[in-house]
């Protein structure tokens, strides 16, 4: 096993400023004194290590290169991964590197197909943005910084490991060539698409399942694509271009700080050494502009191109039989490959970082049974699968190789733009999958106000008692939070049991509707004005409705005030060392 984990890192990288390197003999002196090993320095093993150290928990993040990787991989980020950014209290930093409000247009043979220009924001977001992947990695490398309960070891290589009911033992090759053994709770594998814990547990990765009307297929194989990062880009569009031409299918997106980046489909029997030639990179690009409508380059030349970096990609849509196996738990590529049309890809991991880590605080802190760690599996696999499907369908949609299959799809797409209501659909990105969890840690309910459970809490700015417009989940904090729209604060929280709330560490938030004379404080609870009207339309404008929301902005349980008794006992039971779980 030891050599298979060897050969399994997929990234490489230079010196960081702080490589934190550890000796053999240092290792041992702290062995046994972290709870969770991280193995894998990405973005989604150093997000989760945010979490954790925000949480107090002692983590360890094992990184068998010598930095955070160098090239970009990832390039856009959603509002589902900004909030997951926000909850790691590094949304400055963040945003200060992130090109936002970008639109998505799909074109071909000269004409637009279609237009992603969403203006939402239901997570305090905008839908489509950019970033540059290494500076995204750096901010969360130094954001770690805050911690002394989280240490970062670069150059240290997990070699084996082994697990047992009560702890994993883990073996690590550190700088020197010396091997260490330690252990801890509960380990995280982040190692990437080709994991090596993933395979050292034998836990298979499998495309979904398409349901159809007729029958049940898996998605298609993988596709293999020219990506080509540029630097000093002088285009001033702003905008990702799905250039949707059965010739040569290829998507151009804009980064922050004059990045870009082309991507071209490989055509069957090309060769990989010859696409990767700068001329005929010069030639793919110039081929995707003819392609654009007359006048939308408004004359200006090919910009001169900065290439950083140009390779072969393979595009998989595949997701592993299991997510968790005893004490180790798969998270981003280890756990799902999906293709990039929706750029879900490392999106998908941050909410398996958000997802995972509140549960195993709760864990680690002895406040309820570890069977809460199944529902890990339970909510993501689901969601994850549905990402992929969609991923998948829409390459297969905009970007077909066959021109019988262009053909039908130009049509289809100027029938739909002919409707009003499909067209703002699009327009707004209504059709990607919205995230929503019917199993896992989710309290039943009963009536209209039932169907609330599950579904992901919107973020509107609100107004503080100061006046101050805030998104709403720098108020919830990161803990679970207990809303009521009503409006006297005084009032809100009334005949609620506080000793019993306590130990899940809630907050108290009475949102009073859009329009109130004043934001006033009570001695129990915090006060917001919900002044986008998003929350009261969100909870149907019912009064005597209080709403349990998760750590993860996910609503937990709903219940009338007059049946805050029964809840409270339904909440105390599962809190018990039986099950947290919702079949």
């Amino acid at each position: 096993m030891g050599e298979e984990l060897r050969r399994q890192g997929d990234r490489e990288g230079r010196p960081y400023k702080d490589t934190g390197i550890m000796s053999g003999e240092e290792m041992n002196a702290q062995s046994g004194r972290f709870a969770v090993v991280i193995v894998g320095a990405g973005p989604v093993g150093l997000a989760a290590a945010n979490l954790l150290g925000m949480a107090g928990i002692k983590t360890l993040v094992l990184e068998r290169n010598a930095e955070v990787y160098a090239f970009p991989r990832a390039i856009a980020l959603d509002d589902e991964g900004l909030r997951v950014c926000q909850s790691l209290d590094l949304m400055n930093e963040v945003l200060a590197h992130v090109r936002l409000d970008v639109k998505a247009h799909y074109v071909a043979e000269g004409r637009f197909l279609a237009r992603a220009e969403p203006t939402g924001r239901r997570n305090g977001f905008p839908l489509i943005s950019t970033f540059h992947q290494p500076t995204f990695e750096r901010t969360l490398l130094r954001g770690l910084e805050r911690f002394t309960c989280v240490k970062v070891l670069f150059q240290h290589e997990m070699l084996a490991f082994k697990q047992d009911n009560e702890r994993v033992c883990i073996s690590v090759r550190t700088p020197d060539g010396s091997v260490t053994e330690m252990q801890c709770a509960y380990l995280l594998a982040c190692d990437g698409g080709k994991s090596g814990i993933r395979r050292a547990l034998d836990i298979a990765m499998r495309p979904p399942l398409l349901r159809t009307i007729d029958r049940v297929r898996a998605v298609g194989a993988g596709q293999r694509w020219l990506v080509v990062d540029c630097e000093g880009d002088s285009e001033p569009s702003d905008t990702i271009i799905f250039f949707c031409n059965p010739e040569r299918p290829a998507v151009s997106v804009p980064g922050p700080d004059r990045q870009r980046r082309w991507e071209f489909m490989l055509l069957p029997g090309e060769r990989e050494e010859d696409l990767l030639q700068g001329e005929t990179v010069r030639r793919l690009i110039r081929q995707a502009r003819r392609s654009m409508p007359r006048g939308y380059y408004r004359g200006l030349p090919m910009p001169e191109l900065q290439v950083v970096r140009q390779t072969i990609y393979t595009f998989h849509a595949l997701v592993a039989s299991q997510f968790s196996r005893g004490r180790v738990f798969l998270m981003g590529d280890a756990a799902h490959l999906m293709p990039p049309f929706g750029g879900q890809g490392m999106n998908a991991g941050l909410r398996d970082a958000h997802n995972l880590c509140w549960k195993l605080q709760l864990v680690l802190q002895g406040k309820v049974h570890p069977s809460l760690l199944a529902s890990y599996q339970v909510e993501r696999r689901p969601h994850v699968e549905q990402m992929i499907v969609f991923s998948w369908l829409l390459g297969q949609i905009i970007m077909p190789t066959r021109r019988r299959i262009a053909f039908l799809r130009d049509l289809f797409f100027q029938a739909v733009n002919s409707i009003a209501p499909i067209r703002g659909a699009l327009k707004e990105m209504r059709v990607k999958p919205q995230p929503r969890y019917s199993h896992g840690v989710l309290l039943p309910g009963k009536g209209a106000a039932s169907k609330l459970i599950g579904a992901l809490l919107p973020q509107p700015h609100v107004l503080t008692r100061s006046g101050e417009r805030v998104l709403l989940d720098d108020v919830l904090g990161n803990g679970f939070a207990l809303l009521r729209l009503c409006e006297d604060p005084a009032e809100a929280f009334r005949g609620i049991e506080h000793e019993i709330w306590s130990g899940l560490g809630v907050q108290f938030v009475c949102v009073q509707p859009a329009g109130a004379r004043e934001c006033r404080e009570a001695k129990n609870c915090i006060c917001v004005v919900d002044s986008e009207q998003q929350l009261g339309a969100f909870l149907g404008n019912e009064r005597d409705l209080y709403v349990l929301v998760r750590p993860d902005r996910y609503v937990m349980g709903v219940f009338r005030v007059r049946k805050t008794r029964q809840f409270e006992i339904a909440l105390q039971k599962r809190l018990t060392p039986s099950s947290f779980l919702r079949s």
